[in-house]
């Protein structure tokens, strides 16, 4: 055997077969063979060791891609959740503002229909005086008129009959119109208080709503300290929007009533020639109802002959009362109206029936009632309700509640917190205001000032000027150079 190869002599190379080392420090192969004789590898040993060194090198790679897979997922569910939460945030304070706004609207249609009814309860309450008034008048009449037509047959008997008819009708008429102006009166002033309630109670009514709306949506969501303040700034300018128009200030209610009476009770005039063709003599009639003061309903009626002062030339001047009657409710006064030209045309009469004038007191005066301010006429500008809310950066759903957890761990097992460093609150604000909108135009063609005696109100979202949105930023701590910018 050669001591160099390992094999005795003459034993052919080839017929050798390979073995495997099992030693630990020698592995044979294929490439152990060199020039027909089997060799163990001189490095296996060197390649054993750098496999062991190596193994494991492929997790510490994956650990900080995980990490940053999961700090990607974290920051993609932060983002969409502060996009969802400050959209919810948003709707939220426009519905408080909008309701708030709903309300107010509401408030002033009432103001305008209590203002409509208690002008339509007057405007009936002259046509009671005025049917009182000339229901009298006709009493007064009638007698004179039977006595002209007693000599004329059958006519003289009718008209006796008229007359006797109208006196039964005139002594019923008279307590139970009189009882029934009371009465409406009295309606008029239980609108005109609950027209002040309502309307004292909006700056009230229209902070608990917003807290109402907020806290129905989510109770996470705060009023701040600008928003409250500015929902006490809306309720100064809910004062000075409209005004108590009581006093001597019922001078504007008494010049819409007077304008909305019908002309039966606006006046009752005619003239009628005595001889057609010979306008020498006629006879004038000059009645009508007016408001005396702000407390008194009067109806004046009169009728007289008139004549030149030379027969056939000169003026035409009150010759003969022939019929007048006086109808009044309310406070005494002496100050007299209009009624219709009465004290111009028929003066004599017109005194005869301030003389004899039924007097009543169960009307209770013209009621004192809301409308416009003077300013608020001459520049419109409705009070803006402003809201701004804020979430605290605690109570925000983020990607902690669906992940469950906020942070992760570094390679040498330390925390690493994945939540935003900032502490402020997230804001955002809406305004809203009631508008006077027409829904359709006037038959006349004429434009319809704003009034709260007409029910056209109506609520609508606005936007917040700059000088708003800076006075939230200092009031709530807020960066000032975000009030640039509409939240």
């Amino acid at each position: 055997m050669s001591a160099r190869h390992g094999r005795s002599a003459g034993t052919p190379c080839h017929a050798a077969r390979p073995t495997i080392a099992r030693s630990k420090d020698v592995r044979c192969d294929t490439r152990g063979f060199v020039r027909g004789h089997c060799l163990a590898s001189p490095g296996a040993a060197l390649v054993r060791r750098h496999r062991q060194f190596t193994r494991g090198q492929t997790l510490a790679v994956l650990l900080p891609l995980l990490a940053v897979l999961v700090a990607a997922l974290w920051w993609v569910l932060e983002t969409g959740e502060a996009v969802a939460e400050k959209q919810r945030l948003r709707n939220t304070a426009d519905a408080a503002a909008l309701s708030a706004a709903v309300w107010q609207a509401k408030v002033l249609n009432f103001d305008a229909y209590m203002n409509r009814a208690i002008v339509a309860n007057e405007a009936v309450i002259a046509q009671s005086v005025s049917l009182r008034g000339w229901s009298s008048y006709m009493d007064h009449l009638l007698p004179r008129a039977s006595v002209v037509t007693s000599a004329v047959p059958y006519l003289g008997a009718a008209m006796l009959a008229l007359q006797r008819g109208w006196s039964l009708i005139d002594r019923a008429l008279q307590p139970t119109l009189f009882a029934a102006e009371g009465v409406t009166s009295a309606l008029n002033h239980d609108l005109a208080t609950a027209q002040r309630v309502m309307h004292a109670s909006v700056p009230f009514v229209i902070s608990q709503i917003v807290k109402d709306v907020v806290a129905a949506n989510d109770t996470r969501y705060q009023v701040t300290v600008g928003g409250n303040w500015m929902l006490a700034r809306s309720a100064v300018e809910w004062v000075d929007f409209a005004s108590f128009y009581g006093g001597s200030w019922r001078w504007r209610q008494r010049d819409v009533i007077q304008r909305s009476m019908d002309g039966f009770s606006y006046q009752r005039n005619f003239t009628l020639s005595l001889l057609p063709g010979l306008p020498f003599a006629r006879l004038e009639k000059r009645a009508g109802t007016d408001m005396i003061g702000f407390d008194t309903w009067r109806a004046i009626e009169t009728l007289a002959i008139h004549q030149r002062r030379y027969i056939f030339f000169g003026r035409m001047r009150e010759t003969l009362p022939i019929a007048w009657s006086g109808v009044e409710n309310g406070a005494r006064t002496a100050v007299r109206g209009v009624h219709g030209g009465a004290f111009s045309v028929n003066r004599r009469t017109a005194t005869l029936a301030e003389r004899q004038t039924r007097r009543g007191s169960s009307y209770l005066g013209l009621p004192s009632m809301w409308d416009l301010s003077a300013s608020q006429r001459a520049y419109f500008s409705p009070p803006v309700i402003i809201v701004r809310l804020a979430l605290r950066d605690t109570d925000r759903r983020g990607a902690r509640s669906s992940l469950g957890f906020d942070a992760v761990q570094d390679l040498d097992g330390s925390d690493v917190r994945l939540g935003t460093s900032s502490t402020l609150p997230m804001f955002v604000e809406a305004a809203a205001t009631a508008t006077f909108h027409r829904p359709k135009p006037r038959a006349d063609g004429a434009r319809e000032e704003p009034s709260l005696y007409n029910p056209y109100w109506r609520p609508r979202l606005s936007s917040t000027s700059f000088v708003d949105r800076l006075q939230l930023a200092v009031l709530d701590g807020d960066p000032q150079w975000l009030a640039a910018v509409p939240r």
